[in-house]
């Protein structure tokens, strides 16, 4: 014990470059900040304290690790530094933690509330292909927007599921869409027009337009891709 605490006093005194190490620090926005310390193995107070957080007694800290996942780092443990790698953390200002699944991976997490963004930043998916879905037994899953915050309780464990979102181009504008077809009412709706108006389907690539019957069902493509090609506007 006395070599390893020899050592790191020696690391984080020394002031050499080349046995510093690089962290990156954030608050739950996943806002990093990068940093260098020079202890290879500093304590969660040590990470507080250099990335601002004070008091470090009001804040729980989490590594998130390679495979996606959040550990808890408290205050007196240590985390390990790579020398050739920037090891990243996440600060919250709470004094519990709470969990939930995504995609049958469990996460810790330090807030009561998660939003749609920030599950598919953990969950390791595309933010702008992929969309999240809250499981519920009794009723169909709730879509969930990046915007959208989610409440956790410390008494259950809120399940969630990322899938494709589906990208609609009407009158120009890009919509995200959580399911895999769309009626001529809904494509109105989310035109904010009149249905009676009536709906136009457009090959964007063409400029061709058929005009979709009421209560019309069409399938869509996931990505990005299929809005460059298909379009709708009133008409």
């Amino acid at each position: 014990m006395s070599n390893d605490h020899n050592e790191r006093g020696h690391l984080s005194g020394g002031g050499d470059h080349q046995r510093r190490f690089r962290v990156a620090v954030a608050a739950a926005s996943f806002d990093f900040r990068d940093l260098e310390i020079s202890d290879p193995v500093p304590t969660g107070r040590q990470l507080l304290e250099a990335g601002g957080f004070r008091p470090v007694e009001e804040h729980l800290l989490f590594q998130l690790l390679e495979s996606g996942a959040l550990e808890e780092r408290r205050l007196d443990e240590t985390a390990g530094l790579r020398r050739d790698g920037v090891e990243r953390f996440i600060a919250f200002r709470s004094d519990r933690s709470f969990r939930f699944e995504a995609d049958d991976r469990r996460f810790e997490w330090g807030a009561d509330r998660v939003t749609g963004h920030l599950i598919k930043l953990l969950a390791g998916v595309d933010p702008k292909s992929s969309g999240v879905w809250l499981e519920r037994r009794d009723e169909p899953d709730l879509f969930v927007g990046d915007e959208d915050a989610i409440t956790l309780t410390a008494e259950g464990l809120e399940r969630f599921r990322t899938g494709p979102i589906f990208v609609l181009c009407i009158e120009s504008k890009e919509i995200p869409w959580p399911k895999p077809t769309i009626t001529t009412e809904e494509i109105a709706a989310l035109g904010n027009w009149d249905p009676n108006l009536g709906v136009q389907e457009v090959n964007l690539m063409t400029g061709e337009a058929r005009t979709l019957a009421p209560g019309e069902v069409v399938e869509l493509q996931p990505g990005k891709g299929f809005c460059k090609k298909i379009g709708w506007r009133r008409g």
